[in-house]
């Protein structure tokens, strides 16, 4: 008798489609970081920054995106969630005004795997009721 491949398609029904998922982080410099984390880890030494952005399961809809802060030394990391919104519209050229919003900072443990801190961070949001 033939066993099943773990990796083994599985029914449709058995799929989870509910929350977010998020591409591969990348790593980007010091500069390209929002102001409010760059203010919740300053004094940190040799941290590295990583950004993505968010994409809900269900709708597969850009939500916005995140950044992150990591300190390998210090075993820590925090992330915020960054959103664009209109604020208004130029009466005269119809053109939007945008603006860029930043949660507040989220500071948890890091355990040396990127990814496993996006799943943390998207986690804290959830539980904060920023992210579905």
């Amino acid at each position: 008798m033939r066993e099943q491949p773990i990796g083994e398609a599985v029914e449709d029904d058995e799929l989870d489609l509910t929350g977010v998922m998020w591409p591969p982080e990348t790593e980007i410099e010091a500069s390209e970081v929002h102001p409010s984390l760059a203010k919740a880890i300053a004094g940190s030494r040799g941290v590295r920054f990583f950004a993505t952005r968010l994409i809900d399961v269900p709708s597969d809809c850009h939500l916005g995106n995140i950044q992150m802060a990591i300190d390998e030394a210090a075993g820590q990391a925090c992330g915020i969630y960054l959103t664009t919104r209109i604020s208004e519209v130029n009466a005269e050229t119809g053109d939007p005004t945008l603006v860029e919003e930043a949660t507040r900072p989220f500071k948890f443990p890091y355990s040396g795997d990127v990814e496993e801190a996006v799943c943390s961070l998207c986690e804290k949001m959830r539980l904060a009721g920023v992210i579905p």
